[in-house]
């Protein structure tokens, strides 16, 4: 880069603070501002890859990830591996001012680190993920400076050293957050803290620095637009510490829904001598723990839908872009969750200025993951966490380590110096009991992770604690997340202490490994447990935790000739009316199988007018056209107040009548004069065995296709005693009836009956039905054999995009969906949607096979769609489900529920239980076979014209 070019650049780095902003002073970055715009510094590296030797590295950056030192996940033994000490160095220009005073700041580097300015060195800090500072006036020139920063990838520290180093997560070095210089008056206003409550009420304490001259603290309120609010307010200089007090009418207050700002500039006076002025961002807003009770803000009880997430991204490590945090926060906003807790340690300060402006409530929490702070140096981690995070009216709960790396002595250093006086929580984990041993001033907030059903019940609905578990139905793979989180979230939403709950966790955290083939890798079972994958990836539980936490809820299934145009509607906002909200309704004709074309059109659709309150139940009333009974569904979008989609829906109407397999009815089919038992229709040929109506084969154009055995009962009995046989045969009759041909069987391969219906239009209808020996079963259907290989995609009309399990059936949308057939394994190959699984509610399904064959099945009698075998990766501990080994395609009466990485299904509640079937079941499917192909094909002629 031309020398003009870096001092364009270095004043562009010269900014004003936004939060907080200090009046009149520089803020000059040594580094990038975030992973986006890091800037290269010279490195060496004392082990590990690119060792021994002087380079650059960009700034911020985990060197891990720049090709450095070595990877290490939180559990990894080091073996004969040294930890890697990080050498930095860095030149720059800086123009000196009189009267002026300079920090260095350093937002995170992990994890000892030693800061040389021109050979002096200006300070050491130890702890990765807090915020540090030292004044460098003395040491900073006048023009051409050098910094030498050292960091150790460990600590010195043997507290901080297993709270940081041992960990279930990635680890990472090196300074990962940006680097600035901040040029300040001799006396100057280091901080603020700020109480604003719903009443109006403000309290706030300014820390000052180097004062002598100034005698006089004073302030004023502004809004969002920058106009004043009450009056300026003023109070005497009281040492090093000043409180202020105020009070102001008819404030617009803070919430998640309704994230309202003011700020505040606050002057350091000599008399009327303004000798610094400093601005900080705030929001009136009032949050209780009301003990034995639940949380509230600003009057109204909450339950917080959170996530825990950390700082990660796969490419750049702890070091993000600010886009990868708003992008972060639009995922959990589009989740419906309310809440997030940045776990094990503090996030970079913009994903909390960003919760504030955005509107998404947040815990905070110190460095550790099993092992506690010691107390020395776990009260200057607390004083950095509190001290910069203190003013965010996102931060509801402060958080006091992490499974049992909590030590009750910090509790009131967070007091000490958060003028809110917010609680800090107390993590416990699966099989510690949180009341043993600790008995603070306050109820104890009950967080116990990973618990099964019967102790939700017991903590919600016989305890008087508030419950808050804050690691929930893991989401290892495809298991946990949303599942059984409706049955866990409606006994929350009923009783009287739920404080609502965080699913362990936003992302599977896999890092790009450049000695892996540039792979995501989750180090296998450990780090593949996010509701998300590490690119953002959806999968069933997405959907399904959207659907659930939704703030909006239609109660009418259907649509039928009744509709008079009024909807149930139960709005779950905590402050938000619907009539804030922009409310849609559409007509919709979905495509068909016969076509090109997925999704849907919209034929008709308007805006819906709503007046229902908070937290109450009322109606959604509209006028539709008359001509609604011809149309295939009525979809409702709810946008709520920041223009999120709160909320999908799509009714089938069930007056309906557009066709969807469009065959012909001329062309029946023809039984074999040979064969009583084989049927033609143009060149496909079904073949059925004539001792048990199986059809046990089909030919297309003469040729055999994978196709076979069907159907063919299959079920998986979650009680080994149990006995069914499916051997049996019996004689098969056949009979036309018109154009149709009927073939019958009885008490056959397991089935009470099978009946097959081969239409003239080309459709081939299955009625059948079974009685299973009287037990507990995980699934139970039929199903017909196709070689997976054969299998190229499909098109369906159902609830997709994703497969559903008995326990997670929420989170779908009715839409035609078109999936390509590719590897999907959860955490390890990212796919999405899932190709293989089961699907419902669905009503039709199209399969593209080799050898240009189509297949489309018919849901006739609301059966299960299942997709050959769904894969799953490695060590899944429990989050397993059971299916059929057998290659096929599969109409299930019964699904299996999924666990998750620490909880079997069957701990989870009725809904995740093996069915216990005692009765006959009876279903219905239709098939086509190449329904809708050219009986002529056009003769290909090779010649162009230009």
């Amino acid at each position: 880069m031309k020398d003009s070019n870096c001092k364009t650049f270095l004043w562009l780095m010269i900014i004003s603070l936004s939060i907080p902003t200090i009046v009149a002073q520089r803020k000059v970055f040594l580094s990038g501002q975030d992973a986006a715009t890091a800037i290269d510094w010279e490195f060496k590296i004392s082990d590990g890859r690119n060792s021994g030797f002087w380079t650059t590295i960009p700034v911020p950056s985990n060197w891990e990830t720049e090709g450095f030192g070595y990877y290490l996940y939180g559990m990894d033994k080091m073996e004969k591996r040294t930890p890697p000490l990080g050498y930095y160095r860095h030149s720059f220009s800086f123009s000196k001012q009189k009267a002026k005073r300079y920090f260095i700041t350093f937002q995170g580097a992990m994890t000892d680190t030693k800061v040389t300015l021109n050979n002096k060195e200006v300070g050491f800090h130890q702890g990765g993920f807090t915020e540090f500072k030292y004044e460098v006036s003395d040491a900073l020139k006048d023009g051409e400076n050098r910094l030498e920063v050292e960091v150790n990838s460990t600590s010195t520290d043997a507290s901080l050293a297993a709270a940081e180093r041992y960990a279930d997560f990635w680890l990472f070095s090196g300074i990962f957050r940006p680097v600035f210089i901040d040029e300040v008056p001799d006396e100057f206003i280091e901080n603020v803290a700020i109480d604003a409550q719903m009443t109006g009420d403000f309290k706030m304490w300014v820390y000052t620095n180097g004062v002598e001259e100034a005698n006089t603290i004073s302030a004023q309120v502004y809004d969002a637009k920058g106009h004043k609010v009450g009056k300026s307010f003023s109070a005497k200089i009281q040492g090093e510490k000043t409180g202020l007090v105020s009070g102001f009418d008819d404030v617009g207050l803070w919430s998640h829904e309704f994230p309202q700002l003011y700020s505040v500039e606050v002057q350091l006076k000599n008399k009327n001598k303004v000798l610094h002025t400093y601005t900080q961002k705030f929001g009136f807003r009032t949050f209780e723990v009301r003990d034995h009770d639940g949380f509230y803000l600003n009057g109204k009880r909450i339950l917080l839908k959170a996530a825990n997430m950390h700082s990660f991204s796969p490419e750049t490590g702890r070091t993000l872009a600010k886009a990868d945090m708003e992008e972060n926060i639009r995922i959990m906003q589009n989740l419906n969750m309310n809440c997030v807790r940045p776990c094990h340690y503090p996030p970079d300060t913009y994903l909390f200025d960003l919760c504030d402006s955005l509107g998404l409530l947040c815990m905070d929490e110190t460095t550790g993951w099993v092992k506690p702070l010691a107390t020395p140096i776990g009260t200057q981690i607390v004083k950095e966490i509190v001290t910069r995070d203190v003013n965010h009216p996102s931060i509801i709960l402060w958080s006091n380590g992490n499974h049992n790396a909590h030590n009750p002595e910090l509790d009131l250093v967070f007091h000490q110096w958060d003028i809110q006086k917010r609680r800090p929580l107390k993590n416990a984990p699966k099989n510690g009991d949180i009341f043993r041993g600790y008995t603070p001033e306050w109820d104890i907030v009950n967080t116990t992770y990973y618990p099964n059903y019967e102790t939700v019940k017991c903590a919600l609905f016989e305890q008087d604690h508030i419950y808050l578990p804050n690691e929930t139905l893991h989401a290892l793979y495809d298991g946990g997340g949303g599942a059984n989180l409706k049955t866990y979230w409606d006994m929350f939403e009923a009783s009287e202490v739920g404080g609502g709950l965080t699913i362990w966790a936003l992302f599977d955290e896999g890092l790009m490994r450049t000695d892996m083939g540039y792979i995501v890798d989750n180090q296998g079972a450990k780090a593949a447990d996010g509701i998300i994958g590490p690119h953002g990836e959806w999968d069933g539980s997405s959907y399904a935790v959207r659907e659930i936490w939704s703030p909006v809820v239609i109660g009418n299934k259907n649509i039928g000739v009744d509709f008079d145009g009024t909807l149930e509607v139960h709005n779950k906002f905590s402050f938000t009316n619907l009539n804030q909200c922009h409310i849609e309704w559409k007509l919709i004709n979905f495509a068909n199988p016969d076509g090109t074309p997925n999704g849907h059109r919209t034929v008709a659709s308007g805006k819906i007018d709503a007046n229902v309150a908070a937290g109450e139940k009322g109606t959604l009333s509209f006028e539709i056209p008359e001509s609604y009974v011809n149309n295939d569904a009525l979809g409702i979008q709810v946008y709520d107040t920041k223009g999120i989609q709160v909320y999908d829906k799509r009714m089938p109407i069930t007056t309906s009548k557009r066709p969807d397999f469009r065959g012909s009815f001329n062309a029946g089919y023809k039984q074999s004069k040979v064969d009583a038992f084989t049927f033609q229709r143009y060149k496909t040929t079904l073949k059925f065995d004539r001792n048990s109506g199986i059809l046990l084969s089909v030919l297309d154009n003469g040729k055999l296709t994978s196709l076979a055995n069907f159907p063919f009962l299959t079920f998986g009995e979650a009680d080994t005693t149990l006995v069914n046989s499916s051997v049996k045969i019996s004689h098969v009759s056949v009979n036309q009836e018109g154009n149709d041909w009927i073939i019958e069987a009885k008490d056959t391969k397991g089935f009470d009956y099978l009946k097959w219906t081969l239409k003239a239009n080309g459709e081939i209808a299955l009625d059948y039905a079974y009685t299973l020996d009287e037990g507990k079963y995980h699934y139970a259907g039929i199903g017909i054999e196709v070689r997976a290989e054969d299998v190229l995609r499909k098109r369906f009309l159902g609830q997709g995009p994703e497969r559903i399990w008995s326990n997670r059936k929420e989170g779908g949308v009715l839409d035609v969906y078109s999936v390509e057939k590719r590897v999907n394994i959860p955490g390890q190959v990212y796919n999405a949607p899932a190709f293989e699984g089961c699907f419902a509610p669905w009503n039709w399904a199209v399969f593209y096979l080799d050898n240009h064959l189509n297949l489309g099945f018919k849901n006739q009698s609301d059966v299960i769609l299942g997709v050959l075998n769904p894969t799953n990766a490695k060590d899944p501990k429990q989050a397993q489900w059971t299916y059929p080994t057998r290659e096929g395609f599969f109409f299930f009466d019964y699904i299996s529920a999924v666990g998750s990485k620490w909880k079997k299904p069957t701990e989870f509640g009725p809904d995740a239980q093996p069915h216990m079937i005692n009765q006959q079941v009876k279903g219905s499917v239709s098939m086509f076979i190449n329904w809708n192909k050219p009986t002529v094909k056009a003769k290909r002629v090779d010649m162009e014209l230009e």
